[in-house]
């Protein structure tokens, strides 16, 4: 494990000296296996494991980058001990026993309410995946510096995707920096490519793209189109993304917050209107078919850059067929 004592955890959140780190140990090696060892791949997260076992190294070590092996372990186990809290939160907060299941009260500690509850366990899942985001950023800014991650397929396949992590998506759609967000927006991102992008560029300009996504400084012409692409592909998953999960830009859903009419401490969270909801995905989608637009005349535009264009303009006509009487293909 990456933790090994509540001073470790003290560092990152504020919790009491007499804390058993037992109690907290399970959740630590969940939260390490469930996000933790996926997200860096087999070698770089063997690497972090003996680096941490072996710490204090010496800063003259030749076997690691110090420094940056450091720097980096730091914002990992930050990530961890967030997410050890939000995965354990319900059973940190319970007494399990032979007798059952029970909630600690006393005359002097009382339990929080349970809006507060929500908030803190809202806290713990933020601030950890926000973590992983500033580790990732870590990693890329000091790419040269991990070997076996930047040689490894987990950081190939980030690279060759149009939109490789949370920042460059939050850039263009919202969604408040949330990790969580952006990999629920995977398979919307995979289908946008799938279904909107690859029929407009084909294989061949779609092959030349990704290969040159991979490389340290892509060719500048790819970077150009990239624009597009992006934004494209921001707006058209986070539609598709809002439309089955009823405008679920927050992991949770588009709630709006209301006290209770008998009471001024609890809180109800109460689905958004569907009117909302068509709102802002037929903004979205139509945002997205305007820069897929802008994307074809920009390759009309480019046919000495992309020799290989079918010749697609923008401007094209599109019509929802959704509940009409004719249909238009």
């Amino acid at each position: 494990m990456l933790l090994k004592s509540i001073p470790e955890i003290q560092e990152y959140i504020a919790i009491g000296n007499g804390t058993q780190f037992e109690r907290l140990k399970p959740h630590i090696q969940n939260a390490e296996t469930a996000f933790i060892e996926p997200l860096l791949g087999l070698n770089l997260y063997t690497r972090l494991t003996k680096f941490y076992a072996e710490s204090p190294v010496d800063p003259a070590s030749t076997e690691y980058n110090v420094p940056e092996m450091t720097g980096f372990l730091n914002l990992i186990q930050k990530s961890l001990s967030h997410l050890a809290y939000w995965m354990g939160f319900q059973v940190l907060n319970a007494t399990i026993s032979d007798g059952g299941f029970k909630r600690s009260e006393s005359d002097k500690q009382k339990s929080l309410f349970k809006y507060q509850e929500d908030d803190l366990k809202d806290y713990f899942k933020t601030a950890g995946f926000n973590a992983l985001d500033e580790a990732l950023e870590y990693l890329e800014i000091n790419i040269e510096k991990f070997d076996d991650f930047n040689t490894s397929p987990t950081w190939t396949v980030f690279k060759s995707a149009f939109i490789p992590n949370t920042k460059v998506f939050d850039a263009i759609v919202s969604i408040s920096r949330s990790r969580l967000t952006f990999l629920r927006l995977k398979p919307q991102m995979q289908l946008v490519e799938d279904m909107e992008i690859f029929p407009i560029l084909g294989a061949e300009i779609l092959a030349e793209i990704k290969a040159e996504m991979i490389k340290d400084k892509p060719a500048e012409k790819v970077l150009a189109i990239l624009v597009y692409i992006r934004k494209a592909v921001a707006y058209l998953s986070s539609a598709m993304l809002m439309e089955e999960s009823g405008a679920d830009l927050t992991e949770r859903g588009l709630y709006f917050d209301s006290l209770s009419s008998n009471s001024q401490t609890d809180r109800n969270r109460q689905p958004a209107n569907s009117d909302r909801i068509g709102i802002l995905v037929a903004r979205n989608r139509q945002i997205g078919m305007a820069y897929l637009d802008q994307l074809k005349s920009f390759l009309a535009a480019n046919v000495v850059d992309w020799p290989g264009y079918s010749g697609q303009t923008g401007s094209v006509l599109r019509r929802n067929n959704t509940d009409k009487k004719t249909f238009w293909a």
